[in-house]
């Protein structure tokens, strides 16, 4: 039969639009979301934001609306998703790696939707909404900087795009003269602005994510919101004061400055006045004041994150020159066996079975000190920088004992790993504390003059205490030993020279 309607609707206008398209379509789709499957229900409003900002023919005052009302019903939704991936919320629809790509897609398309509403502004604002704009860009840019930060804690480099995408929002913003306007950008967040919220993005970057623990990035990042204020930016490049750029209308993120960094697009800042912050919260930490005083996590005074923020000054400091290789490396090619985590690599010295699989990695680069590899995976890989790893076929034993320092992931599931060989030589070691009778294994580490790195002793980290005092055994000899202060402390182990009080 022919189709008459279709013919007029062709001829004299244009069909109704199909799926969301306004706010009474989003409410709609809203009702008919399925209340038990939370992940499904976000992947529903993931589609219908990728088909509101395929539409251009959505007007901006409906654009307006609808695109804060779909945020307003995801957002419970993305942070129950976020607590799955992490291990914190348990659901018999929804494993951790399921929920991931749905993370992802929605900081991205929650970002657009954005976007676009201040793409669409910027042809002329609605009446009455200059307010709401503001708000919108803000918002914007922070689902990016969110985007942008969770690639950095997977060891993922953040994308062109979305760098391109936080570059324009703030300069939009600066444009348009409130860039450090004071706004909350929902009712129970806390007020900030949009040129603080860049530069924590901006400063995490800059602290090297990629040789640090995803604990560590997060941590980073929440000192970064107390601290972001004392930074600003300028448009006058002063290379002797100044000491890091960015190209707000670019896809790049920021670096170091160079005196050819020159034009109106360029953006730089100096870090003294938040350097002497750092130091002085060292100071008062060390003095006896708790970081809940100072206004930061719990955590932020152990020895650790003290070392951590110790790391960052030299990081954002001019004093402090840039780091060079204890040894220099050279190309090559082979393939290793990696043994992963001290218990695994423990048991593996033994020459027993470890509990998890042994991998086949492919070295790319050398040293007397450590080494690049390379290996393949298909999936979200647990490892993290600081790692223990045994590492057969390296130095003068079967097995050499490395720490993970640098992790880089491309899109394509190639990671990218740097290895400091902290031991060519392990022996496994028999622990037993002075006052107790439950022994532990570690790994004894003997002096390498070659080197010239000192004995010292890997043991779990629940085991180490400073002076901490242990009978050590191995090798058919035992010794009383006393710990000295951890050279440093990783995910799950301790690095710790020691003096040996007697033999027994």
């Amino acid at each position: 039969m022919f189709d008459f309607k279709s013919l007029i609707g062709a001829l004299f206008g244009k069909r109704e639009q199909e799926g969301v398209h306004n706010l009474k379509s989003a409410t709609i789709m809203m009702q008919e979301l399925p209340e038990s499957d939370i992940l499904q229900a976000q992947i529903e409003i993931v589609k219908a934001l990728k088909q509101l900002n395929g539409n251009a023919k959505v007007s901006a005052k409906e654009r307006f609306k609808t695109v804060p009302y779909l945020d307003e019903k995801a957002r419970s939704l993305q942070n129950h998703l976020v607590e799955i991936y992490q291990g914190k919320a348990l659901d018999d629809g929804a494993k951790p790696k399921q929920v991931l790509p749905t993370l992802l897609a929605f900081w991205n398309d929650m970002g657009d939707a954005y976007r676009y509403c201040v793409k669409q502004a910027s042809q002329g604002v609605p009446r009455g909404m200059e307010k709401e704009l503001q708000i919108f860009t803000l918002r914007g840019l922070m689902y990016f900087v969110e985007q942008a930060r969770w690639a950095l804690l997977r060891y993922m480099e953040v994308d062109s795009r979305t760098w391109r995408n936080i570059n324009r929002l703030y300069l939009y913003a600066e444009q348009q003269g409130f860039a450090t306007t004071p706004l909350q950008p929902y009712p129970e967040s806390e007020i900030t602005d949009i040129r603080r919220e860049y530069m924590i993005l901006l400063m995490l970057a800059l602290a090297h994510p990629e040789k640090m623990q995803p604990a560590q990035i997060e941590l980073v990042s929440q000192w970064l919101h107390r601290w972001a204020s004392r930074l600003d930016l300028e448009t006058q490049i002063k290379p002797n004061r100044q000491l890091f750029a960015i190209n707000v209308a670019g896809s790049t993120p920021p670096k170091r400055l160079r005196r050819d960094m020159v034009g109106e697009n360029w953006r730089y800042w100096f870090t003294e006045t938040l350097v002497l912050h750092i130091k002085e919260t060292i100071e008062k930490l060390n003095q006896g004041e708790t970081a809940q005083q100072l206004g930061l996590p719990e955590e932020s005074g152990s020895p650790a994150n003290l070392d951590l923020m110790q790391l960052l000054i030299n990081l954002w400091s001019r004093d402090t020159p840039a780091p060079v290789r204890k040894s220099e490396r050279r190309s090559t090619q082979k393939s290793i066996n990696v043994t992963r985590g001290l218990d695994d690599v423990i048991t593996h010295l033994r020459g027993q079975p470890a509990s998890g699989k042994v991998e086949r990695w492919t070295i790319e680069n050398e040293s007397a000190t450590g080494l690049g590899a390379t290996y393949q995976t298909e999936r979200d890989e647990p490892l993290q920088v600081g790692e223990i790893v045994g590492m057969d076929g390296v130095g003068m034993s079967p097995v050499a004992v490395g720490i993970v320092r640098r992790i880089t992931r491309n899109g394509d599931g190639q990671v990218h790993v740097g290895i400091e060989t902290v031991s060519q030589t392990p022996i496994v070691v028999e622990l037993t504390p002075l006052l107790g009778n439950r022994s532990f294994q570690g790994v004894y580490s003997p002096e390498n003059t070659a080197i010239n790195q000192h004995r010292f002793l890997v043991l779990p980290q629940a085991f180490f205490a400073d002076n901490r005092e242990f009978r050590l055994a191995a090798q058919g000899k035992t010794y009383r030993i006393r710990l000295s202060p951890a050279l440093e402390h990783t995910a799950n182990a301790s690095l710790a020279n020691f003096a040996v009080l007697e033999k027994l």
